[in-house]
């Protein structure tokens, strides 16, 4: 097998990257703080991370753009050129779109926007993926941890109501055979759980991590986690993202004596008319459905998890979460509207970022000058972002994934301020795969090879860029090819654990367990080296590999 540097002549520089760890891989939603977004990820990729996608411990600060607030009334005629320009035109952001998308036939993206004028704006770009009606504000999307928003709404409205207090213990609205784990005779709150610092990790562990698991897994089956989990830290004490928002969900449900899904259409969808979002889909919502992918286009199961409907089962449209952010952003400050507010109200900090998180969703500042969510499936992104201060929202729903919903915080991103979030390069891991998928493997190494060499500039080369191909090509049951692209991988980055790590899980895959506890020795001694953030991770890994080894045949 060739490798870069004898395609290229000579060595290639190795570029190390920046402060990474691997993704915590959950089902609904891998989660990562972006720029007062709480963001979420379905895949099985396992991907170091960059700054601007960081997952459990580390945040990100990232305000976006002050702009000076345009309180006008809409009126007819053309707008003030400063409004024109708070957003790029259609045509640009089609461009945009079309960058990132893995394949315009069967996968795409629809952008919401909500200006200060009150006028709305939706571009679409690609395909369905699953018939000929193109996208447009009326497509479904999966819409993953956004849920938690509107989790986050009706905790703040039955607290309004006298229904709940946010510091209950979640353990009084369970049945009493429930068992909720406790720390030094503190119990988990429901403001724990609404702002990830109730202690729990980010998924159950007695589940598996694919589509199947997740949607096979019952509320019985959480229950049995909970009652055989011990707490590291005491509850309230820091920020980890945690999917246990569905806990919460559960809790309402009970206290309120209906279904989820009832009680957030009646408190909360009904009052702004969002018809189209919802659990249980509509004919019409049927009828306007999309088909998820993958990040390389492969298709995915819905996700229709019955544990996880308050942390990431809603389904939407763009139409209707611009209604959502309009209501956000609306003068009424009564009912329902007071609960909006209240949900955005800064409770906890986000580690040392400067943002805190409400509930459900994160906020930029305490003052909630605004507030952000991204989420994922396995499938499908989405991403939320409505600035109060400046009375603007913007929402990406695409019909792929990526980790953390990276594609749609780029995006989303760049066009409320371009000036510090540069326009996303495409991914090479895109292209390499393009290229296996009708060529091979050999075809595919080659690829990447001549692009690193005749456009360094050009693609993004981060090294989470072929480690997602190589977990794709394990997904897929390409062992053999998987461990070509790790290969290929470590040598780019000779001097980072994650690729060592990574080729050690192909080699494992493999059947070769000497080689992957190689692979995993190398990525620990890295670690240690750099004192590596996720070096509790690869130690594990090597430690599980010695274990296999050593057990009777």
């Amino acid at each position: 097998m060739k490798t870069c540097k004898r395609i290229g002549g000579a060595s290639l520089p190795h570029k190390i990257n920046r402060l990474i760890k691997r993704i915590f891989v959950i089902a609904l939603m891998v989660i990562t703080i972006m720029p007062i977004a709480v963001a979420s990820q379905t895949t099985g990729d396992k991907i170091p991370i960059k700054k601007a996608d960081r997952v459990k411990k580390k945040t990100v600060r990232k305000k976006a753009v002050h702009l000076p607030s345009n309180r006008i009334a809409q009126q007819s005629g053309s707008r003030p050129k400063a409004l024109k320009e708070l957003f790029p035109s259609n045509a640009s952001i089609r461009e945009m779109i079309r960058e990132n998308i893995p394949d315009a036939q069967s996968t795409g993206a629809v952008v919401g926007l909500l200006e200060p004028d009150g006028s709305r704006r939706v571009i679409a770009y690609g395909g369905s993926g699953l018939n000929a009606r193109p996208l447009d504000g009326e497509s479904v999307f999966e819409i993953g941890s956004v849920t938690k928003a509107f989790t986050g709404v009706l905790l703040a409205d039955m607290v309004r109501r006298g229904e709940v207090k946010l510091t209950e213990p979640v353990a009084r609205l369970l049945p009493a055979d429930v068992r909720v784990p406790s720390r030094n005779g503190k119990e988990i709150t429901l403001l724990d759980l609404a702002t990830h610092t109730s202690g729990l990790p980010p998924a159950p562990a007695n589940i598996s991590n694919n589509p199947q698991g997740y949607n096979q897994y019952t509320i019985w089956q959480m229950y049995d986690f909970l009652a055989g989990y011990e707490l590291s830290r005491d509850p309230g004490a820091s920020f980890e993202y945690s999917n246990f928002v569905s806990l919460l969900g559960h809790a309402l449900s009970l206290r309120a004596g209906k279904p989820y899904e009832t009680l957030l259409k009646e408190r909360v969808l009904a009052p702004f008319d969002m018809k189209q979002t919802a659990v249980t889909l509509t004919p019409e919502m049927k009828r306007n459905l999309t088909l998820g992918h993958d990040r390389f286009g492969d298709p995915q199961l819905y996700l229709v998890s019955p544990a996880f409907i308050s942390s990431g089962r809603l389904m939407s449209t763009a139409n209707d979460i611009l209604d959502f952010a309009a209501a956000n952003l609306a003068a009424n400050k009564a009912g329902i509207y007071a609960s909006l507010r209240d949900a955005r109200q800064a409770h906890r900090p986000i580690g040392d970022s400067g943002e805190f998180m409400g509930l459900g969703w994160g906020v930029e500042d305490s003052q909630s000058s605004a507030a952000g969510l991204a989420g994922g499936t396995f499938g499908y992104g989405c991403y939320l972002y409505v600035d109060i201060k400046n009375r603007r929202a913007i929402v990406v729903m695409t019909n792929y994934a990526t980790p953390g919903a990276a594609d749609n915080q780029a995006l989303a991103l760049h066009m409320l301020d371009p000036a510090k979030f540069p326009r996303k390069k495409p991914s090479v891991g895109r292209a390499v795969a393009a290229v296996y998928r009708t060529n091979g493997v050999q075809a595919a190494v080659e690829r990447y090879c001549t692009l690193r060499r005749t456009a360094p500039d050009g693609w993004n080369f981060d090294e989470s860029e072929l480690n997602s191909v190589g977990y794709w090509l394990l997904g897929r049951g390409s062992t053999k090819d998987a461990i070509v692209v790790f290969r290929l991988n470590v040598e780019m980055y000779p001097e980072s654990p994650n690729p060592h790590d990574s080729l050690g899980d192909a080699y494992r895959a493999a059947g070769q367990l000497n080689k992957a506890i190689e692979s995993y020795r190398k990525a620990v001694a890295l670690s240690e080296k750099t004192k590596h953030p996720n070096l509790a991770g690869y130690r594990k890994s090597l430690e599980s590999a010695l274990k296999q080894l050593n057990s009777p045949k």
